[in-house]
């Protein structure tokens, strides 16, 4: 025998799990796939924000002009001598940074950005600098530089 409320219990339990195979068909045929491109970008601000001994902490790029706040995390004054990207070098000069100073640099890419909000991506990022009197040490990002053009 039914109890009162059992048919509308049992109505609310189906029609959960038709939604919940509904979301899983959505997703697996590629209805989220826009929102991967985010995840990209912020996987990148992530990465790069806590890099070791130089951070980017913010960039964005017009055109081929791309600009980036660049920090130094190392306790020692390192001089930035250059930084490549896309296996071009788009910076190379001489500038110190104290322990923890921020500074902007602009550089040339090889690419120039799209229209505004289109995705640009920049691989193989190597930044040169000396530390004391070691010169040439590298670090190389660990993953790419990901933003929407501006």
């Amino acid at each position: 025998m039914f109890c009162k409320g059992q048919v509308s219990t049992e109505y609310l339990v189906v029609l959960a799990i038709i939604l919940v195979v509904g979301l899983v068909v959505v997703y697996l045929i590629g209805g989220f796939a826009g929102m991967g491109g985010s995840n990209l970008e912020t996987e990148s601000m992530q990465a790069w924000g806590t890099a070791a001994p130089f951070a980017i902490t913010n960039w964005k790029q017009t055109g081929s002009t791309l600009q980036m706040e660049l920090r130094n995390n190392d306790i020692n004054t390192l001089t930035l001598t250059g930084i490549s990207m896309d296996n071009a070098v788009v910076y190379s000069a001489n500038t110190t940074f104290t322990s923890g100073e921020k500074r902007l640099i602009s550089v040339t890419t090889s690419t120039s950005c799209g229209a505004t909000g289109t995705r640009f991506v920049h691989d193989n990022v190597l930044i040169t600098y000396n530390k004391g009197m070691i010169t040439g040490n590298t670090e190389r990002g660990l993953k790419p530089i990901i933003g929407k053009c501006s």
